[in-house]
């Protein structure tokens, strides 16, 4: 039981994550750059496990093979998090440091039904948002953080 509640927490922030990017992207009008659609590729992918876990009420292995595969999702969006994050906090010179992942994220298929929400095209270096201080992509890293520590619960539970 405890398993399934860690797996629904997973979707259930994936998901108001997605719903938030989506609302400041049409709402606010903000533009994306290319490591917020690597991140929201990645609350996808954790997302469609997560479902798929609570959906099939997994054994222990199965368990075990699903929250392995969250933790690697969760460990890529922390990473493009922490990369979208960290030019914010150096001088303007060392901001201009980023990898090229235009094309990587223009092969994947979701990029072709939603363009404008899985392409990047926004400016990174400034914040568009921030709620209680803490910028978007800080509350995104938050949250794979967290879905290290939900993941790892639902794996331990017999």
């Amino acid at each position: 039981m405890l398993a399934r509640l860690c797996y629904l927490f997973v979707l259930l922030a994936a998901a108001l994550l997605l719903g938030l990017g989506i609302y400041f992207q049409h709402a606010l009008r903000l533009h994306s750059c290319t490591p917020q659609a690597v991140i929201r590729y990645m609350l996808v992918f954790a997302a469609m496990i997560a479902l798929l876990a609570v959906a099939i009420g997994a054994g222990r292995l199965t368990r075990t093979v699903l929250s392995a595969c969250i933790g690697v999702i969760a460990l890529i969006g922390a990473a493009a998090a922490a990369h979208q994050s960290w030019p914010r906090q150096l001088p303007l010179n060392m901001a201009m440091v980023e990898p090229h992942v235009d094309p990587l994220i223009r092969a994947l298929p979701l990029s072709d039904a939603l363009p404008r929400y899985f392409l990047g095209s926004g400016e990174c270096e400034r914040a568009g948002w921030k709620l209680i201080g803490v910028t978007g992509s800080e509350w995104a890293f938050a949250a794979f953080l967290l879905f290290l520590v939900a993941v790892a619960l639902a794996a331990r539970r017999k």
